[in-house]
């Protein structure tokens, strides 16, 4: 494999891109995109970042992931719906991890620290969003 260390993000990108554009309506697994782009696993990283900010701009569907199909530039809005319903959920994970685990304990030993009482209040909201985001039928 040739080494590109020192390539911007966008030529990484622009290899992605071209990968997963011509992998449609499929996608490309980690392993693929490699192949495909010869690149790195680190740079094909990179390349999926700069990707994700700058597909809407360029008028690209954005780009999800899922086990199935992998990496995909999907015109589908429910390939898009999928990966943002799976994105909620995770994050609704690390929000109760961190309330459950840091957060609360925290309020426990100090009810009257205003700062744990400003977290608890703004991370609940932010959990109940998420709970709603993550049942939501179509």
């Amino acid at each position: 494999m040739p080494r590109r260390a020192g390539c911007p993000a966008h030529v990484h990108g622009d290899a992605v891109r071209k990968a997963l554009l011509e992998a449609r309506p499929e996608g490309l697994t980690l392993a693929q995109l490699c192949r495909a782009t010869k690149r790195s696993p680190a740079q094909v990283w990179a390349g999926l970042r700069y990707l994700r900010k700058v597909a809407a701009k360029e008028g690209l569907p954005p780009v999800t992931c899922n086990r199935e199909k992998g990496f995909q530039l999907s015109d589908d809005p429910e390939v898009w719906i999928a990966y943002e319903r799976a994105l909620f959920h995770a994050e609704l994970n690390r929000i109760t991890n961190v309330l459950t685990g840091i957060v609360t304990p925290h309020a426990r030993k100090a009810p009257e620290d205003e700062w744990v009482r400003l977290v608890v209040d703004q991370l609940s909201g932010v959990k109940a969003t998420l709970e709603v985001l993550t049942r939501m039928e179509r």
